[in-house]
């Protein structure tokens, strides 16, 4: 079974989807566990920024590691030093150590995520890639669903304690897994063997190429009022909507189920060279819908509204995946991966931290607003130079090759490494 490529990659996004069931476990069960111990707002905030800003700081920083190193090796090594640190997790009760052990998983799934995306080819091949990325992202989504309620249920049931370590066997889990499918990805061999300058050139070959530098810049411009929004919608639906707290968590599962059904449905059919445009006109949906939930504070129109939120967030994020990967050579889109991906998540934190002065000056409604307005006229602006590469999207690989190599690197190609899981 573990033969056929299409099964393999279930299996891979499965486990996908686990892990990220198993991040909002633990991340529910810490919060509601600070909570109950009467901890301020800041202990709470901490506790959510240690487990992203690994993914900024850590993960360019590591990214060499993910290129040099065979991948699916690393994600057993390092998915079982997860589920140790998961497991202490579980079993201590200092607020700093707790956040501390989460910055140490958060700086384990900066390693993991690029390497994974990394496999993505090596199973499905270069010319699906869209498809299998749309595929992770469909089970991630999943997770994201599931978690959320079956930490609810189990700490309500048995404690906190319990989530926890149900997040450390999901890491456990996940490292057997990939043990028994001895996928292989072997790094190809660079001239280049300084890891600060390997760190430097997973910078360079984003900013090196026009289409890319505006689509993270554009992106990360959005992000930074779209992520308003994780702030703000608890005072917009509490207060101007005057939704239960029913209400609010069918509200916040909406967002992604939105995610889930364009992963699932629509992200898969949409060809590679669209993705320009994909991700222009996404930033513009992501706008309109915010803005609109915030002037019509009606329960029916926000559902609508969060559920195209959560339908652009997933087309952003597979829009930026498919650029990188079409248009990066092979022996350094692992860094790639992480660096777009810390630009992407130190916009979400600053966006974050944007939220609550927002939501204090402008209330809940107010700072909604200012999170659709603001998305919608920095993905306005930046539409004209992503449709202008709309052409560029469609370089062949030799046309990546040359590229690399104007840029003092030698060109990759498909011949250099194995293609799909190892076999006897």
């Amino acid at each position: 079974m573990l033969r056929n490529r299409g099964v393999v990659l279930s299996v891979v996004g499965a486990l996908y989807g686990l892990s990220a069931m198993g991040d909002q476990m633990a991340l529910i069960a810490l919060t509601l566990r600070l909570h109950d111990q009467g901890r301020s707002g800041l202990a709470i905030s901490a506790l959510v920024i240690a487990g992203v800003l690994p993914l900024v700081v850590v993960g360019p920083l590591a990214a060499p590691l993910v290129d040099r190193v065979e991948s699916g090796r690393l994600i057993v090594v390092v998915t079982a030093l997860q589920a140790v640190l998961g497991l202490g997790l579980a079993f201590v009760t200092d607020v700093m150590v707790c956040i501390g052990l989460l910055a140490l998983l958060g700086a384990g799934l900066a390693v993991v995520s690029p390497a994974l995306l990394l496999l993505v080819p090596e199973i499905l091949g270069e010319e699906n890639a869209a498809r299998g990325y749309a595929r992770l992202e469909t089970f991630r989504s999943a997770g994201n669903v599931v978690g959320p309620v079956l930490a609810g249920l189990l700490i309500a049931a048995y404690g906190d304690r319990v989530a926890l370590l149900c997040d450390a066997a999901t890491f456990a889990a996940m490292a057997v897994a990939f043990l028994a499918l001895r996928l292989r990805r072997r790094p190809v061999a660079g001239t280049n063997v300084n890891w600060l300058a390997q760190v430097r050139e997973g910078v360079g070959v984003l900013g090196a190429d026009r289409l890319l530098r505006t689509a993270i810049a554009a992106l990360s411009a959005a992000i930074l009022f779209t992520a308003v929004l994780s702030v703000a919608r608890v005072f917009f639906i509490r207060d101007d909507l005057g939704a239960s707290d029913t209400g609010y968590g069918v509200l916040v599962t909406a967002h992604t189920v939105g995610m889930l059904l364009t992963s699932a449905l629509i992200a898969p059919r949409i060809p590679v060279t669209w993705q320009p445009r994909v991700l222009a006109g996404s930033g513009v949906l992501m706008g309109v819908a915010l803005a609109v939930s915030s002037g019509v504070p009606v329960f029916a129109v926000t559902l609508g509204a969060f559920v195209l939120t959560g339908a652009a967030n997933s087309l952003q994020a597979l829009a930026i995946r498919n650029l990188i990967h079409a248009r990066v050579p092979a022996d350094v889109r692992g860094r790639a991966f992480a660096s777009s991906g810390a630009a992407l998540n130190g916009a979400n934190l600053a966006g974050t931290a944007l939220g609550g002065p927002a939501v204090s000056l402008l209330g809940g409604a107010g700072a909604l607003a200012l999170a659709g307005i603001g998305t919608l006229v920095v993905s306005v602006a930046g539409a004209p130079v992503l449709l202008r590469g709309q052409s560029d999207a469609q370089r062949t690989p030799t046309e990546v090759g040359r590229t690399s190599t104007e840029a003092g690197r030698p060109p990759t190609t498909d011949t250099d490494r194995p293609v799909g899981p190892a076999r006897d």
